[in-house]
């Protein structure tokens, strides 16, 4: 079955399709509709607290926020003479981004650490909010009450999603880089200085540089050098600024990504972790690491092209966007947050196929990525399907269940389009924010 937009049919449009005007489609104003959505939203705060209580001094939604004092933290050491990459910084946590990103958060210093935490938490919720509405803007749906409405109503929906639940919970940066690439490569291919939001994702955290690969296969060649262009900039102010730090990281840090954590850890929902659960050893061998992750990063670059080449923009940004996350070294669950933009991809899908059945779609996409949680005797909560202990013949399948869900979307893509002709990308004439 494809996500991709199903052809117009006639005599007219079903009861949940989304009519279009001069200024673009429109979202469902019944109140059957906005009541659903209202009320999913609902039972979504109330199953936060019955997950985990939202009151636990730890486990509890606005209860941590630990990545964001280390970042704090590293930011502070910017502002003094001490090192930033060789000691353990809050919480006895490495600092693991580049130097670039400890200038960035020097300014959280500014402040105490529990206000650092509440602009965490506020900041992570409308980025969430941005990220939503421009997905919908960028697939045509205009601007009005009704969208800003449907839009917060999904923000707090997906707050039930684990990877956004955990960058909430320990104040992470995907959700602000991920919204950095999507308002950046959201803009009409011409734009002045398309590629910036990209390179200074990427000078934050390497992840987000297979973007720059992205805009290579599809030719977008302006759009790449001004996001090279802009990493170099990032990496040049980490020299300015610390240069002893910067000399460091680029020298040696960079390759430690045991300094994240052991790659067999549940936690490690990437190409490398699956492995060597799989395998049941602590690191997978590097020739079979390389090889899955070669054929990972082809199959998913191979379904971005497919997409850009089609037209469909935002389905090209959201699939590199989980490749990224295939084929890292480690992925931490919060590292998947691209599974927002590809569910408000599939909700779209539904809305535009017009019939009810086409919602069991997004639902069997979102039902794998919920806060399903455990709770161990010793008080210690597990959060995320994969995380879940299991000794049955699913238990594999747990472990691996973001790359799986990736494989299964990338191949989706190839499948329904590498046969159908290729189409100029449409014309960006809506207006994004």
């Amino acid at each position: 079955m494809s996500l991709l937009p199903p052809p117009v049919r006639a005599p007219g449009p079903a009861p949940d399709t989304c009519p279009v005007t001069a200024e673009g489609r429109s979202l469902p104003s019944s109140p059957f509709f906005t009541g659903a959505l209202a009320t999913l939203a609902v039972a979504v705060v109330v199953a936060h607290d019955r997950a985990v209580p939202l009151g636990h001094p730890l486990w509890g939604l606005f209860s941590n926020g630990l990545d964001l004092l280390v970042y704090r933290s590293g930011g502070a050491t910017v502002l003094s003479s001490a090192g930033l990459y060789d000691h353990a910084l809050y919480g006895g946590m490495w600092f693991t981004y580049p130097p670039f990103s400890a200038v960035l958060f020097a300014p959280l210093n500014l402040v105490g650490a529990d206000m650092a935490g509440l602009l965490g938490y506020l900041a992570n919720f409308v980025t969430l909010y941005l990220v939503v509405l421009l997905c919908w803007r960028q697939l045509g749906y205009r601007a009005g009450r009704h969208l800003y409405i449907v839009s917060a109503l999904l923000t707090v929906i997906f707050s039930a999603l684990e990877p956004v639940r955990t960058t909430v919970w320990l104040g992470q940066v995907n959700l602000v880089l991920m919204l950095l690439v999507i308002w950046d490569l959201g803009r009409p291919e011409g734009s002045r200085l398309r590629g910036f939001g990209v390179g200074v994702a990427t000078g934050i955290k390497l992840t987000p540089g297979l973007f720059l690969v992205q805009l290579l296969i599809t030719r977008q060649w302006r759009a790449a050098v001004v996001a090279a262009t802009t990493l170099l900039a990032t990496v040049a102010v980490g020299f300015v600024v610390i240069f002893s730090d910067s000399k460091d990281y680029w020298t040696g840090v960079i390759v430690h990504s045991t300094r994240i954590g052991e790659t067999a850890w549940p936690a490690n929902q990437s190409a490398s972790g699956v492995l060597a659960r799989w395998l049941d050893v602590a690191e997978p061998p590097r020739l079979l690491w390389l090889a899955v992750a070669g054929a990972l990063t082809a199959l998913g670059m191979g379904a971005s092209y497919l997409a850009h080449r089609h037209g469909h923009a935002l389905l090209s940004v959201t699939v590199c966007g989980l490749t990224t996350g295939a084929v890292s070294p480690f992925s931490w669950g919060h590292h998947w947050v691209w599974f927002v933009p590809m569910l408000v991809l599939a909700a779209d899908w539904a809305l535009r196929n017009g019939r009810a059945t086409a919602w069991l779609v997004p639902a069997a996409l979102a039902l794998p990525l919920l806060i399903w949680s455990h709770r161990f005797p010793d008080g210690v909560y597990a959060i995320g399907l994969f995380m879940i202990p299991t000794t049955t013949y699913l238990a594999p399948i747990f472990a691996a269940v973001y790359p799986l869900t990736f494989v299964a979307i990338a191949t989706t893509v190839v499948v329904a389009l590498r046969r159908s002709p290729a189409t100029e990308p449409p014309g960006q004439l809506r207006e994004l924010l």
